[in-house]
């Protein structure tokens, strides 16, 4: 009997939480999670960039959310997830005409990440970038410099798509 109703709360666990979630309605079959919860219709190069095929080693294809409530590396619950996955509670808004045009104005710092960190980066002679580790900052503090540092550039684009 006890057996019976762990297995019962089990499947119907999983059926919560990989079951859909959103009454079907139409649009792109992906929408997009930003850092606070909220969800957002996409612009129309991420649909062109999610409507693309991908190999299983291409590390340029997009992270696809398995669940609302999942995470990425940096901790943050961003990210592409299939419509039918978004709680029925959260209401997917609208994105601005111009967010296409918005994030790409915005100036790429390739060393950002390394500056934040406190990391020594050299220009050598022959044009090429150097960067070392800051030795007196731990491992786990730098990475959390570079954790905070990515979340804020994320949060910027993400501001950037709302209405």
């Amino acid at each position: 009997m006890v057996k019976a109703a762990i297995i019962i709360s089990i499947i119907l666990y999983l059926a919560w939480k990989w079951g859909p979630r959103h009454r079907r309605e139409g649009g792109f079959k992906f929408v997009y999670v930003n850092q606070d919860g909220t969800a957002r219709e996409l612009s129309p190069e991420e649909v062109a960039y999610l409507s693309q095929k991908f190999s299983g080693g291409d590390s340029g294809r997009p992270y696809i959310k398995a669940s609302y409530e999942s995470t990425d590396g940096w901790g943050s619950q961003s990210g592409f997830i299939e419509r039918h996955r978004v709680p029925s509670r959260i209401v997917v808004r609208m994105v601005t005409q111009n967010s296409d045009f918005a994030v790409k104005g915005l100036e790429e710092d390739f060393l950002g990440s390394h500056r934040a960190a406190g990391d020594t980066i050299v220009e050598n002679a022959d044009g090429s970038i150097s960067c070392t580790p800051n030795p007196a900052i731990p491992r786990k503090e730098r990475f959390e410099l570079v954790r905070k540092y990515e979340l804020e550039q994320q949060r910027l684009r993400e501001e950037m798509a709302k209405i």
